[in-house]
């Protein structure tokens, strides 16, 4: 199991968003927003540590949500896992709470 995942910077397409995103000490992935509706549009990554990540990726929410269950549950995994999605399609907006 991966202690981190990472979703290389060239992914995600956000003005502010220019380094990689590191993830760690992750405990739930799904795809819709964090109050547990689906949204074909969004996933959400809960931490350990109680935050919650809403990304935004349009139309291609479950896979995206998919990639990082995959990249959790590897094994044998790493420390670190990179997350990509095959489609092609970006995270347009990250959301921390």
């Amino acid at each position: 199991m991966a202690n981190f995942i990472k979703i290389k910077a060239a992914d995600v397409s956000h003005a502010d968003q220019t380094s990689d995103l590191l993830i760690g000490d992750i405990v739930s992935v799904m795809q819709g927003l964090a109050n547990g509706n689906g949204d074909a549009n969004k996933f959400t990554i809960y931490s350990a540590s109680g935050k919650s990540y809403l990304l935004t990726a349009t139309a291609k929410g479950k896979e995206w949500a998919n990639q990082v269950i995959s990249a959790c549950t590897a094994n044998p995994g790493g420390v670190m896992s990179i997350v990509q999605n095959s489609t092609g399609v970006k995270i347009t907006d990250v959301v921390v709470a």
